[in-house]
């Protein structure tokens, strides 16, 4: 197996078969484990941190694009957002995060999660609590039968005598040792590349998956483009505009700024 890893490192690290390879243990990695275990694959998610309190979600939590397919109420958000995108966003794949978002909520529903209820006593299902969620992530994926490798970060991929990718190599930090994992498929869900910002769970954010992505010849798309930036005050870490939803915004000199608002209004702030 061609790698730049030294024949040294791989002949001593812990040889682990896999048909699926997930590297990167937040929602988006848990989320592609339990789907491949579910279709009778052999999965190794390694994280590295620890499975479902490292990363962006686990210590504050993420909003849904949760829309009732019934009516036209699908039609009205993908308009909307589409206009807030700068009509960059494509309309099937907006189709398909819809569907997947509304049938994952549903299962998130039959594992327990403890939606919220409104006054009429309906459930709330337009955001989820990080450690909640990602507690119940971790261990549906353990249920599953995934096999997860905690403080195991990915150093590069691996690529078999035809250059496909066909694994990763890492380090268990734990152990003091290595793994390598040789796998038909491998899917990155290590996040972006966010650490410098202070944000709260971004401190492991450092763009590893990207990076090794673009060693083995992938072409990154849409990287430069983000619809909104997080608000955050200077003195705190916490950019999930939820909890602003109930604030109020004022100027330097202690006047209202009008128009200011977390869910719609940052525009006017910024």
């Amino acid at each position: 197996m061609g790698t730049s890893a030294s024949h040294a490192d791989l002949a001593t690290a812990q040889q682990i078969p896999a048909d699926v390879l997930v590297i990167g243990g937040g929602p988006a990695g848990t989320w592609a484990a339990i789907a491949a275990a579910a279709q009778g694959a052999r999965v190794v998610l390694a994280d590295k941190g620890f499975c479902g309190t490292s990363g962006a979600t686990a210590p504050a939590g993420t909003g849904l694009w949760h829309v009732d397919p019934d009516g036209d109420a699908r039609a009205h958000a993908k308009a909307s957002r589409y206009a807030l995108g700068g009509e960059l966003a494509e309309p099937a794949w907006m189709d398909r995060v819809l569907a997947q978002t509304w049938d994952n909520v549903a299962r998130l529903q039959e594992w327990g999660y403890p939606f919220p209820t409104d006054a009429a006593g309906r459930l709330r299902c337009n955001s989820l609590q990080g450690p909640e969620y990602m507690r119940l992530m971790r261990r549906q994926a353990k249920a599953a039968g995934v096999r997860i490798l905690d403080h195991s970060p990915a150093l590069e991929l691996l690529r078999d005598a035809q250059g496909t990718v066909a694994g990763a190599y890492g380090l268990r930090r734990a152990q003091g040792d290595a793994w390598a994992v040789q796998a038909g498929a491998v899917v990155l869900a290590t996040g972006g590349c966010a650490f410098l910002s202070k944000a709260l769970g971004c401190d492991l954010l450092t763009g590893d998956g990207a990076l090794m992505a673009a060693e083995a010849g992938a072409r990154l798309s849409g990287m430069e483009f983000s619809n909104a930036y997080g608000l955050g005050p200077a003195f705190s870490s916490v950019t999930k505009s939820l909890f602003y939803n109930w604030a109020s915004f004022y100027d330097a000199a202690g006047q209202p700024i009008a128009g200011a608002g977390s869910a719609r209004g940052r525009g006017i702030i910024a």
